[in-house]
């Protein structure tokens, strides 16, 4: 309750200790709020790197298969003007290529005809443990189980384990 002073003005405010406590908080919460931010914004970056590797290997996976499955050959040779070429699929009238741009971290599938290159982007590997984070682990000059098979082992994080898409063909090559 407000109590009214002879000359009219009354005690209502903030008394010293009030005013003391609140400015030692707001001092405690200005020194540990810039840390709170950056922290986050730390988390927010390495979450979107793994969700963008993520999200590149279900791409990956998403064109791999039915490439393969109609691959009547599979090396390791440049085409399509690629220079670091993951995979070649030779086909009847096309060839499949799988790259890896080891500066920008893009892992790329080139469609290659007689008409021109159509460029598909998979996605981005931006914190891959090592310098080429999908490699072709089974099926060109490399030895698989079953020679109709075709492993591309994809390493997208270091703290994961890798995951090998293994792709079965159709036909060979005679």
């Amino acid at each position: 309750m407000t109590r009214q002073l002879p000359t009219g003005r009354s005690e209502s405010g903030f008394t010293l200790t009030e005013l003391l406590v609140t400015i030692v908080v707001l001092g405690i919460i200005a020194a540990l709020l810039p840390k709170a931010i950056v922290l986050g914004l730390r988390f927010t970056a390495g979450t979107g790197k793994r969700v963008a590797a993520t999200s590149a290997v279900g791409t990956l996976g998403r064109y791999f298969y039915g490439d393969v499955q109609s691959a009547y050959e599979v090396t390791t040779e440049p085409a399509c003007g690629a220079a670091d070429v993951i995979v070649h699929l030779g086909r009847p009238g096309s060839d499949i290529v799988y790259a890896y741009d080891r500066p920008t971290g893009a892992l790329t599938r080139m469609r290659c005809t007689g008409t021109g290159v159509v460029t598909t982007s998979l996605g981005r590997f931006d914190n891959a443990p090592s310098s080429r984070p999908v490699i072709l682990s089974c099926g060109a000059e490399t030895s698989c189980t079953s020679p109709m098979e075709v492993t591309l082992t994809v390493q997208s994080d270091p703290a994961a384990p890798p995951t090998a898409l293994t792709a079965v063909r159709r036909s060979s090559s005679s």
